[in-house]
């Protein structure tokens, strides 16, 4: 759904469009999707594992997220595009913050991949078609599964005692 615009301000290239959407492709795909819990379809990544640390994983998807719309305001991006995804960086920094729930909030809300296909929708006819992510590195998903182990055995120890 396109807005509004004023005739007289050219909007941004295509290259422009690209080098954004590939960028907010790249940062989703890592802050969101890059891990899977094994025989699921559910996919999560550091921005659920980040967000453990308190406040501090918050703030640094909060970070990413602000660059990412700054980077969009800057390539062109019409207002009411940046207003939405605006709004889900709000929502998802606001939900990232309960204690306890705010993790599988991070997780399952995924406002970096919303925000990536609120742009694909809005320049869909300036892109290519989109390839297959690949999995992520196994060094990842290996550090993961051993960072939410570490978790799990903590969080047994804490109850226990």
């Amino acid at each position: 759904m396109a807005d509004r615009r004023d005739m007289t301000q050219p909007g941004p290239s295509a290259e422009k469009v690209r080098e954004l959407v590939a960028f907010v492709d790249k940062t989703a795909w890592w802050l969101d999707d890059c891990l899977s819990i094994p025989g699921t379809r559910f996919r999560f990544g550091l921005d659920a594992i980040v967000g453990l640390i308190p406040f501090a994983g918050d703030a640094l998807a909060f970070g990413v997220s602000a660059l990412t719309i700054t980077r969009a305001a800057r390539a062109g991006v019409p207002r009411g595009v940046l207003l939405r995804m605006a709004r889900n960086v709000a929502i998802d920094f606001a939900g990232g913050l309960v204690p306890g729930l705010g993790d599988v909030f991070d997780a399952v809300f995924k406002s970096h991949r919303r925000n990536f296909e609120l742009l694909r929708k809005e320049y869909a006819p300036l892109l290519a078609p989109l390839t297959p992510r690949r999995q992520a590195p196994l060094w990842l998903r290996v550090a993961g599964a051993l960072g939410v182990a570490a978790i799990g055995y903590g969080l047994w120890t804490w109850m226990r005692s």
